[in-house]
């Protein structure tokens, strides 16, 4: 499965994925862009404290006033305190809970900022974490968010990081625990949101964009892919074109925005939508379909007369 840059995606669509089947037909799951209110919803926020982070918190803020001319801005604090002030906003509470993660001798430590409201979070400095890790390690802070809300029937937690992770596989069990227990009814909704930011990210190729495509495809894993649970969605911090768009992939199937719709391929085909239902009948905002082979792209077609066509061409 590969998604669609976010530069490409076309409004109202969220996010865009599709795939080849092996007889040349073409399977879409797109979503409507919305942002879901949703009571007792909580969130949180993690952020990469490991050294290869150093640079874009501003370099070594421990340096004399000597050498205070070398240091460069801290451009991940103006970042955190925009999501989080974003995150609060949704936050039922009013709050979001931040931590660094990725610190320690391992990249394995936590080091806790806070929850934050309104009125903390332009007043937080989101320097450099006191012991920045050697490497980064993800799965603890994926336990500390589940423990923190483990009682919460909705939570959504987004990841900021720069790099390759050290504990990939081990995440990878990690999230199919999460999604058994969610399946089970054990715990509530989870979503992690991670975002890559920095030359790591330059293309969709290089080992940190594929390690991140990895997690955010769990779902169609065999090994490590539970029915009906999607826990990941990765996102390019250059691509984000407003943070409406880390909710792309928590909006539902159950959700009917109109009926009289229709939805047609690049070859004037209709669709196949996965469910058997008619988007006639009702359009929902979690969109699964099968195009006809050779089709390169498809266009939604609203009952008050507009349309949009989506291009799918980069991915295929």
């Amino acid at each position: 499965m590969a998604q669609v840059s976010s530069h490409l995606t076309e409004t109202p669509f969220g996010e865009v994925n599709a795939w080849r089947n092996e007889d040349g037909s073409v399977r879409v799951k797109a979503t409507v862009q919305m942002k879901p209110s949703v009571e007792h919803a909580r969130t949180g926020l993690a952020i990469d404290g490991s050294n290869s982070m150093s640079e874009l918190f501003g370099g070594d803020t421990q340096l004399s006033a000597f050498f205070s001319g070398l240091t460069k801005p801290n451009l991940v604090q103006p970042v955190a305190r925009k999501i989080s002030e974003y995150l609060s906003q949704f936050d039922s509470n009013g709050q979001v809970r931040v931590i660094y993660y990725a610190c320690g001798p391992a990249g394995s430590q936590i080091q806790e900022i806070g929850q934050l409201d309104a009125q903390s979070i332009p007043k937080t400095e989101f320097a450099l974490p006191k012991s920045p890790g050697r490497g980064t390690q993800i799965c603890p802070a994926m336990r500390y968010f589940c423990e923190n809300f483990a009682d919460v029937p909705w939570t959504i937690c987004l990841f900021v990081t720069d790099g390759l992770l050290d504990d990939l596989e081990q995440a990878k069990a990690l999230s199919k625990q999460i999604c058994e227990e969610m399946k089970d009814g054990r715990r509530g909704f989870i979503k992690f949101v991670i975002i890559g930011l920095g030359s790591e990210f330059s293309s969709p190729d290089t080992p940190a964009s594929r390690a991140l495509s990895e997690l955010d495809d769990l779902d169609e894993d065999p090994e490590y892919g539970v029915e009906g649970q999607d826990l990941w969605d990765y996102k390019l911090a250059r691509d984000l074109k407003t943070l409406d768009e880390i909710f792309a992939e928590v909006v539902s199937d159950q959700v009917i925005l109109c009926s009289g719709a229709s939805v047609v391929d690049s070859l004037g085909k209709a669709v196949i939508p996965e469910d058997g239902s008619s988007y006639s009948d009702a359009l929902p905002a979690l969109l699964r379909f099968t195009m006809s082979a050779g089709a390169t792209a498809f266009t939604l077609h609203l009952p008050n007369g507009m349309s949009v066509t989506q291009d799918i061409s980069s991915v295929l």
